[in-house]
């Protein structure tokens, strides 16, 4: 293990095994070597965790840190926290990958962020402070799909409440999205201890769990930065939450939307986040873009009750869509309108 980390990589792993091994190879040939790869085991029955031990075996930087009880996506990311010792810290899901590049990039916006990068390291501790808490990159979606569009990437110097602002308030589709990011370590520690005492330790979210925890990130932050490069490659796969259509993982999205839903509005009772100038416009644009999700969530309804296509099915599938658009406009809810219409009901995404 390198003296000093700079960066720790958190992938939560639950029945990902015909993902993980990608994901692992993508952090350990980072060109960066001073970095940690933190497996948390989210007590998964697919024999994942065998193909990260069998990596640790080899890889000293590779650590296995075993949940006591499955805590979900949400759960696991803030638990893994606690073990990182980078200086920054970076998630990735595990069926997803990292280009080679991603860190030393990243690491390089961080020393030319800093007011005389040639005079100072990311080793000297003084500086921490005038470090940026969040550097922004950009992902790409693996294979291409329309109705994934990658978020827009905020490049620029940002600071304070600009940061929500830009994140949660400016944009049609936010890059609230919790990969594709490093973190200043002390800032995700700082704001996943807030979490913990205001929500307690037993929450479990799979889904809309990202637009939470980045909501406290960007609120609390102080600066960010961005560079363009597409380093986080997010694959469509047969275990995310977001791409199974059935009544019980329809019923489980709408739960966890809805709950975070709930946690958003009762923000405003957290005074330092209240604080923040752009609280308000950030809190309502994201609440109406997950109640536009939650209707949404619905245009499979007709499907899962009968089985079958005809003019119920097509009647419920158009109602949600339209139903979304009433909390917000995207140009991906008008395509499939207009497909499902165009086809009579045949096509439907």
């Amino acid at each position: 293990m390198p003296n000093k980390v700079l960066v720790s990589i958190i992938i939560p792993v639950y029945n990902v095994r015909p993902y993980l091994s990608r994901a692992l190879e993508s952090c350990i040939n980072q060109t960066i070597k001073e970095i940690e790869i933190l497996i948390i085991d989210d007590c998964g029955n697919d024999g994942a965790i065998e193909i990260a031990k069998a990596y640790a075996k080899v890889d000293e930087r590779i650590h296995i840190i075993h949940n006591e009880r499955n805590l979900g996506t949400f759960g696991a990311r803030i638990s893994g926290v606690k073990y990182a010792k980078g200086l920054y810290i970076c998630y990735l899901d595990a069926d997803d990958y990292l280009e080679q590049d991603t860190c030393k990039l990243a690491l390089n916006a961080l020393t030319q962020s800093l007011n005389n990068p040639s005079s100072t390291s990311l080793n000297n501790h003084v500086i921490e402070k005038s470090l940026p808490d969040i550097v922004f990159f950009g992902m790409r979606f693996e294979p291409k799909s329309f109705k994934r569009m990658a978020p827009p990437v905020i490049c620029e110097p940002l600071y304070q409440e600009e940061i929500l602002y830009r994140v949660f308030a400016h944009c049609a589709t936010p890059p609230w999205h919790i990969c594709a990011k490093l973190y200043k370590a002390s800032h995700m520690v700082a704001v996943c201890e807030l979490i913990v005492a205001h929500m307690g330790e037993n929450v479990r979210l799979s889904m809309a769990e990202d637009a939470l925890q980045s909501f406290w990130l960007c609120a609390l932050a102080q600066k960010s930065i961005g560079i363009k490069d597409k380093l986080y490659v997010y694959c469509a796969s047969n275990v995310s939450i977001t791409r199974k259509i059935d009544q019980h993982t329809r019923d489980k999205k709408i739960a966890d939307i809805s709950r975070v839903i709930d946690e958003i509005v009762n923000l405003k009772e957290v005074p330092i986040l209240r604080a923040n100038p752009a609280f308000k416009d950030a809190q309502t644009h994201t609440i109406n873009i997950l109640k536009s999700v939650r209707v949404l969530e619905h245009r499979y309804d007709g499907l899962l009750s009968n089985g079958g296509g005809g003019i119920r099915c097509l009647s419920l599938y158009l109602a949600s869509c339209f139903g979304s658009l009433a909390f917000h406009r995207k140009w991906q809810t008008y395509v499939r309108i207009a497909l499902a219409l165009l086809t009579l009901g045949k096509i439907k995404i």
